[in-house]
């Protein structure tokens, strides 16, 4: 969502969210990768929140795809929400996994920080 309304005509007009310079709503609304502008990862369970630890968390949306039991399993060729890193697979434990992208859109530091999505 844009920050200030933005006019609509008959005339088509350019809204990139990518661009560095560019306003959306809210505090902190975007990620930035290198110059660009991204939306924050991680809401497996798309309840508006990226949670780490504590009820209704993201964490274990992944664990559950995964099966449950053993972390280590796959799920290879899926298109979910569980898959965060959007490689195909949705993986819990080791490299490339997608449980620790939604600590890293937490601040990586304090687990049961929370971020919200920004509506007005």
């Amino acid at each position: 969502m844009t920050a200030a309304p933005v006019a609509l005509s008959s005339t088509s007009s350019v809204i990139d969210f990518t661009a560095s310079g560019f306003a959306a709503y809210g505090n902190t609304a975007l990620n930035s990768i290198g110059t660009r502008k991204v939306l924050w990862p991680g809401d497996a369970n798309f309840n508006g929140t990226v949670k780490y630890a504590g009820g209704a968390n993201d964490r274990d949306v992944v664990l559950q795809v995964i099966g449950g039991g053993t972390p280590t399993n796959v799920v290879t060729n899926v298109y979910h929400g569980a898959d965060i890193n959007l490689d195909g697979s949705v993986k819990y434990a080791g490299s490339a996994n997608d449980r620790d992208i939604i600590l890293q859109t937490i601040g990586g530091s304090v687990p049961t920080a929370t971020k919200t999505q920004q509506l007005p």
